[in-house]
């Protein structure tokens, strides 16, 4: 049998754990030394025989999922569970990490790398920081569940030999097989050996655009040697992929190590020799507790290593109590939203409504609404409701929050919006009005008696001001002086009109509604001047009827 070789490890540790030069990666506390190892003759001597079983867990890189979720045999994916059959899983998780290539050690972006990597599996187990791990411990077999009492992982190793480019399943079996015999694993049914390979490599099939001829679809997938009966993960270097396998989608550049490896991490756990343990033979997304929530909701775990990304896993208990299935915390949950009652806003009137709402463990949430009036959202962050709705009618909304454990909670309700329809009136007690209610193109508009007619039933809807189904318009978007008239509303700037806090009606081209020398006398055509702010330019909305 070889012997282990321990080349620099000194070095090559402080090397790794150390701020790589130019890479921000988080400083891992407490870690172990890496052992550097050269496997290439056990690796050649173990390729022969070397079988991977069943690959399971495959992350699909984002947009290259083949076949969504279907619905299962009485519900709708992904919210069918887990089912156990019959296998074991793992109640003691030992994670041994496996740098594959010499270029971990001598290249400043993969050091960082592994850096990041080491701090996230070594953070994993340690309570009460990891919520997240125990997620698993509600699936077991016939002789216990998983518990965690401390760290995760055992070491990390740095192989310093070459990867084969485009490394095979069998290949990769070989290396799980090589370095469990070399360093002597004996409890290999609670190990999982997480093969990290050096950038460039190019797993067979791993998606990234320099790889596989582009036509690559995966991030990572986990599997057990045949032969010797080993749980490992192939787990490529997914910055080669970019966002494709979740480089800075929360935090920073390493987010798909974590989100990726540990989704293998916790189906390793719950299903170690695939597909015996627990999965859904119903859902075409792969079935297991990782793959049911892959790319879901993603969020930050806070370990005593650092803060780092990770994807929710499926709980079937969580699904029973809340219709929650897929969480990023073991702890219990609820989240309340506030009703806040029906609501009427007017069309064309500017309208704000904040939503409230508490997570029982004081978690961030964050907002979403179906059903708003045309005109108004809602603020992802904050839950406020705001802008000016268009149109009129009731609409039937919900409103949901969410917190980071991917609880949830809503409240429903129904939004009016009148027309706005009614009279425009001046500070000087005249409404503004279309001349002889005319529906012709150029009648003027004028100033007149408030008197209830159809010619001064006005809306304000997506800044045009209407009446007698035509507009207020600008002709020829002119200057101070130009005399306004009624014609065919056609979206153009010389018929938009902002209503400000003060009463004014400002024109695309800044100039305001006006009543000409602040005059009093029926028929008085309307025109444009200066906004001054005077009296003779404060006009009302229109008066709201149903």
């Amino acid at each position: 049998m070889l012997k282990r070789v321990i080349v620099g490890a000194t070095a090559i540790a402080a090397c790794l754990l150390g701020l790589a030069a130019g890479a921000q990666a988080q400083t891992v506390k407490n870690a172990p030394p890496i052992k550097v190892i050269n496997l290439h003759s056990a690796y050649e001597k173990a390729l022969p025989h070397a079988r991977a079983g069943k690959i399971a867990g495959i992350v699909y890189a984002r947009g290259k999922h083949p076949a969504m979720h279907k619905l299962g045999p009485s519900c709708s994916e992904p919210n069918c569970p887990l089912v156990y059959n019959g296998g074991s899983v793992q109640h003691n998780p030992q994670v041994y990490l496996l740098l594959w290539g010499p270029n971990w050690s001598s290249d400043a972006s993969q050091t960082a790398s592994a850096n990041y990597m080491q701090g996230f599996y070594g953070g994993l187990g340690v309570g009460p920081d990891d919520d997240w791990s125990t997620i698993t411990s509600q699936y077991g077999d016939g002789s216990g569940f998983p518990t965690f009492t401390g760290s995760v992982l055992v070491g990390t190793w740095q192989d310093s030999s070459t990867p084969p480019t485009g490394v095979d399943q069998n290949q990769l079996s070989a290396e799980a097989e090589a370095f469990a015999s070399f360093i002597g694993i004996t409890d290999l049914k609670n190990s999982q050996i997480v093969i990290a390979t050096q950038s460039g490599t190019c797993p067979q099939g791993f998606y990234a655009p320099g790889c596989n001829g582009g036509s690559g679809y995966y991030c990572a997938w986990h599997a057990a040697s045949n032969n010797t009966n080993v749980p490992f993960t192939n787990l490529p270097y997914v910055l080669d992929s970019g966002s494709g396998c979740g480089e800075n989608l929360v935090q920073n550049q390493w987010d798909g190590f974590s989100i990726v490896g540990g989704h293998e991490y916790a189906e390793t756990i719950t299903d170690p020799f695939p597909v015996t343990g627990w999965w859904d033979s119903a859902d075409s997304s792969g079935g297991e507790i990782g793959d049911k929530c892959a790319w879901m909701n993603l969020g930050v775990l806070a370990l005593s290593t650092g803060s780092y990304a990770v994807q929710p896993l499926y709980s079937n208990s969580a699904f029973t109590s809340t219709g929650t299935g897929c969480v990023r915390s073991s702890s219990a949950d609820t989240v309340t939203v506030t009703n806040p009652g029906n609501q009427t806003s007017t069309a064309g009137v500017f309208t704000k409504l904040q939503m409230m709402g508490n997570s029982s463990g004081g978690n961030t949430l964050s907002w979403s609404a179906t059903g708003l009036p045309a005109g108004l959202k809602i603020n992802a962050t904050s839950g406020r409701i705001s802008g000016t709705p268009t149109g009129n009618g009731t609409s039937n909304v919900t409103v949901t929050a969410a917190d980071t454990t991917g609880a949830t909670g809503n409240a429903s309700f129904t939004w009016a919006i009148n027309s706005g329809g009614g009279a425009i009136t001046s500070s000087l007690g005249k409404c503004l009005d279309d001349f002889k209610s005319s529906t012709l193109n150029h009648n003027k508009i004028d100033i007149y008696t408030c008197n209830g007619s159809a010619a001064q039933q006005w809306t304000y809807a997506g800044n045009t001001l209407k009446v007698v189904g035509k507009c207020l318009d600008d002709p020829r978007y002119g200057g101070a002086g130009t005399a306004l008239i009624l014609y065919s509303c056609n979206g153009g700037a010389n018929q938009m009109w902002t209503h400000m806090t003060d009463g004014e009606y400002v024109g695309d081209h800044g100039l305001c509604l006006t009543d000409p020398g602040s005059s009093t006398t029926n028929g008085t055509q309307v025109t444009l001047d200066v906004c001054t702010g005077a009296a003779n330019q404060i006009w009302s909305l229109p008066t709201a009827r149903p």
